[in-house]
């Protein structure tokens, strides 16, 4: 903590900053100050007879954690899974494995196959935390469209419902054809980008989200269930 400015005296400038003082120090002295008059006790602004004007701390208003004193994580905002906001990579900027390659046409993605590193890099165990973490929340547990979220989602009438990724429309479909629903927030997502448009799918838009190597796992994981 800085010694708090002060103006008109020089020597009231001195006497201030020989002190050392501790934080319970500040508010007692804050809480001493407003009760005679010299303080705001919301705002911190403190005057002492036009000799010193300086801050200390605030009380805004009441309740719990009323007065924000120190920067930790027990004060800090969290966010559940799946909330915003996120934290994504800057425009334009290239992975260290070098930038995906965007295609502009379903067709284009059909042609794509699973990449040969797979075979060694796919680990069943790691496919399955990837898919609880990122879409088990909408799709369900057996991959059937009946997770929390959608269950939420029917009850309040919003639509469209997570897919069930065990009927033949996703199972027979190309490869790459699951890259590309994953990568741009399902069937209705990508039908929007495809024509231009911004995606008003509820199914985020994983390429912002997982690698290029994640998204492919996860492909393999719905093949294989």
């Amino acid at each position: 903590m800085g010694i708090p400015e002060l103006k008109h005296t020089s020597w009231s400038v001195t006497m201030l900053q020989s002190l050392r003082l501790s934080w319970a120090t500040l508010l007692l002295l804050a809480l001493g100050l407003a009760a005679s008059g010299c303080g705001n006790i919301r705002t911190g602004d403190v005057d002492i007879f036009g000799i010193a004007r300086f801050k200390l701390p605030a009380f805004p208003e009441t309740g719990s954690h009323a007065v924000l004193m120190f920067s930790e994580m027990h004060y800090s905002p969290s966010y559940k899974s799946q909330e915003g906001p996120r934290l994504l990579p800057p425009p334009d900027s290239v992975p260290v494995t070098g930038k995906e390659l965007q295609y502009d046409t379903l067709d284009e993605y059909k042609g794509l196959t699973t990449p040969d590193y797979m075979s060694v890099s796919y680990d069943p165990t790691r496919a399955a935390e990837l898919f609880r973490v990122n879409c088990m929340v909408c799709h369900g547990p057996t991959m059937r469209g009946d997770g929390a979220l959608a269950s939420i989602m029917r009850e309040k009438s919003k639509g469209p419902l997570p897919a069930d990724l065990t009927l033949p429309l996703t199972q027979n479909s190309a490869e790459g054809e699951l890259f590309a629903f994953i990568s741009k927030g399902g069937r209705q997502g990508f039908a929007f980008i495809e024509r231009g448009k911004e995606s008003r799918s509820p199914m985020p838009e994983f390429w912002k989200l997982l690698t290029e190597e994640e998204r492919w796992t996860l492909v393999a994981y719905i093949r294989s269930q």
